[in-house]
């Protein structure tokens, strides 16, 4: 009966509650770019604040427990509704890239064959939630439309900064907790969505054009980002931060230095240069931990969950089917893979159990994941859209250089790329949270792409211009 009341609730949601809300915006800019960064805010919330699981199965580890409703994608649809009623000379239905992405889910589909050995309805389930998924892309695609919506977005991803970064202080220094995770399942997790806020408001704040306002507010905002992470304690969170910003600052040195690049960059040495000395005692104590147990085995559990998903893939080129790697590395259905953990237990002193293994743990790299879950079909079509959004990102960045379109084009390109990296030792993609804030970047970035080819196309400019829509003329 609940699974049933909830059917009913996501229905309601997705076909009647966003479409009245389309219509009701369609007319109102202000009322789409509240609607958007209400999407950006849920991301922050705790998963149970915005989504309705149907089906539930509590106790199981993968992608996803159930059929998920999700009020981001509900939001997300009735964007899409008011774009569809405001068309402008140039409007595309779909996004760029978007049909790679459905051809990910489409060959990811084919998983479902080998998964009839384990559980085609976890399969489902997590078919589902991926395909839907790519409603928030197209949401935030038709919703960004010029740079006052970046401005609004950037806004938002700062006071949301912040407010974590308070969140993070009261969790350490009151709440006595030592790794902070926020509203999220895991700290990494939490580093990701932080160090893909932080790149594009470094980026904008180091803009000439930015306001004196707006500087203050995104470099607070970065500043908010950056100190979640240190208190997460994610090694390959900081790892990220400090990459992704040098590069950020690198390209503003090599577009055009200014009063703001040069203070900003100097502020971060002495900033570099405090952390070091009052802050890293915990990344130490981290290290350590990890350097006493890589000395005390050959292999981790990260190596040999690894080499569980090997054996998988070596086992059927479609994978094993999707969201099923933590029933076809458990026992009982997946004992033949589960004997790999166990004889690695068992070289290490451990007396073997058959009920200690119903339920191992999953791989942490998100390629390794793919690759056994949905094979090299799969793991072919998710790179392809990776690298789709990456070049869409670089190309918007070089046609856009000198715009703040341009320098949150590079930053999200940085971001990704970055992201993408992060994905071989973290499967953090998966979660519902990191991939609706991945699904409206990837939004984001086709939306400039488009802009970009109509800016190119003489014959829509030539209607821009008559149609006086001075927002898409500009470069």
């Amino acid at each position: 009966m609940v699974d049933f009341i909830k059917t009913l609730i996501i229905l309601a949601a997705f076909f009647m509650f966003a479409p009245a809300l389309g219509n009701w915006i369609a007319d109102s800019r202000k009322k789409q770019r509240c609607v958007f960064c209400f999407m950006l805010y849920l991301v922050a919330l705790a998963p149970g604040k915005f989504t309705l699981m149907v089906w539930s199965m509590e106790k199981y580890r993968g992608h996803t427990k159930g059929f998920e409703g999700n009020l981001i994608e509900v939001l997300a649809i009735a964007l899409i509704i008011a774009s569809s009623k405001n068309k402008y000379p140039g409007w595309q239905k779909w996004a760029p890239g978007a049909v790679l992405y459905l051809l990910w889910c489409g060959v990811s589909l084919l998983s479902l064959f080998p998964a009839m050995q384990f559980s085609p309805l976890y399969a489902c389930m997590a078919c589902f939630k991926f395909t839907k998924a790519i409603i928030t892309l197209m949401g935030a695609y038709h919703f960004m439309r010029d740079e006052e919506d970046l401005t609004w977005m950037l806004r938002t991803l700062a006071w949301l900064s912040i407010w974590y970064a308070e969140l993070g202080l009261w969790t350490r220094f009151i709440g006595g907790i030592w790794q902070f995770m926020g509203y999220f399942e895991h700290q990494n997790p939490m580093a990701m969505w932080c160090y893909l806020n932080a790149f594009p408001l470094l980026a904008a704040a180091l803009h000439g054009s930015t306001k004196t306002k707006d500087f203050i507010l995104y470099l607070a905002g970065y500043g908010g980002a950056a100190l979640c992470i240190l208190l997460s304690v994610s090694r390959a969170g900081l790892g990220a931060l400090c990459v992704g910003s040098a590069l950020v600052m690198l390209f503003a040195w090599i577009r055009k230095p200014n009063a703001r690049v040069i203070s900003v960059t100097i502020s971060s040495v002495f900033a570099v240069m405090f952390v070091s000395a009052f802050m890293m005692n915990s990344f130490r104590a981290r290290l350590n931990e990890v350097k006493e147990s890589a000395e005390a085995t050959e292999f981790d559990l990260r190596d040999i969950l690894n080499m569980q998903s090997r054996a998988m893939l070596a086992d059927s080129a479609l994978g094993i089917g999707m969201n099923n790697f933590g029933v076809a590395n458990s026992r009982p259905y997946g004992a033949k893979f589960s004997a790999i953990l166990e004889d690695w237990d068992a070289s290490r002193g451990f007396t073997i159990y058959d009920e200690n293994y119903y339920q191992n743990p999953l791989t942490e790299s998100l390629y390794y994941l793919l690759l056994a879950e949905t094979g090299y079909p799969g793991f072919i079509a998710f790179v392809l859209f990776a690298a789709a959004t990456v070049y869409f990102a670089l190309r918007s960045a070089i046609r856009f250089r000198k715009s703040l379109a341009g320098v949150v084009s590079a930053a999200l390109m940085i971001g990704l790329c970055i992201c993408y990296l992060h994905g071989t030792v973290e499967r953090i993609l998966t979660q519902t949270k990191n991939l609706a804030q991945w699904m409206m970047i990837c939004g984001t970035v086709a939306a400039l792409e488009q802009r970009r080819r109509i800016l190119a196309n003489k014959e829509v400019m030539a209607e821009l211009m008559s149609a006086d829509l001075p927002h898409l003329q500009t470069a």
